[in-house]
């Protein structure tokens, strides 16, 4: 679960138990009968093209530490979507750039997250700011579709899928 499930009500301070509440076991309260709801994680995704190839970030955190993925990260309370996308590729690769279309929503079933991915063009060709952010990227560099590394995630694969699709 990507949401930390209280042991204790933060309303009362009794101990929680699990109770079937639309469903779902969920942790609830015997004496005030609060409900701890756990919600999924937002996250943004942002596909890159430049000169027929993709950007790709190599993680240099957990989970997937080494592998690849597009740049992304959780939105955070208080921005939109769109702003969380334009942040975290101005976090991660130093680029701004500007959204074209949405490529996508995917989730599954059971998952701890919901991922909104995003097609985006580079502001101004400036691709020479390209610098990684190495606290969570160790590496940048592009990609031709079919050349394309292995995913740090299989989400990542359905979004090639998909812009594929967009992109003919």
């Amino acid at each position: 679960m990507s949401e930390s499930v209280f042991k204790y009500c933060p309303m009362c301070a009794t101990a929680l138990i699990e109770k079937d509440i639309s469903h779902m076991r969920r942790p609830a309260c015997p004496a005030c009968n609060f409900i701890q709801f756990l919600s999924p994680k937002l996250v943004v995704v942002v596909v890159i093209q430049y000169m027929g190839k993709l950007l790709l970030g190599k993680r240099n955190i957990e989970p997937g530490r080494g592998l690849w993925n597009f740049c992304g990260g959780y939105v955070d309370l208080g921005e939109t979507v769109q702003e969380a996308a334009i942040r975290e590729v101005k976090e991660e690769a130093n680029l701004d750039v500007q959204l074209e279309n949405l490529i996508g929503i995917y989730s599954s079933g059971g998952g701890s997250h919901v991922i909104i991915a995003y097609q985006a063009s580079i502001l101004d060709n400036r691709i020479h700011h390209l610098t990684p952010q190495h606290e969570e990227v160790s590496e940048l560099a592009f990609f031709a579709w079919e050349e394309l590394p292995e995913f740090a995630f299989s989400v990542d694969e359905e979004i090639v899928r998909d812009w594929k699709k967009l992109n003919g």
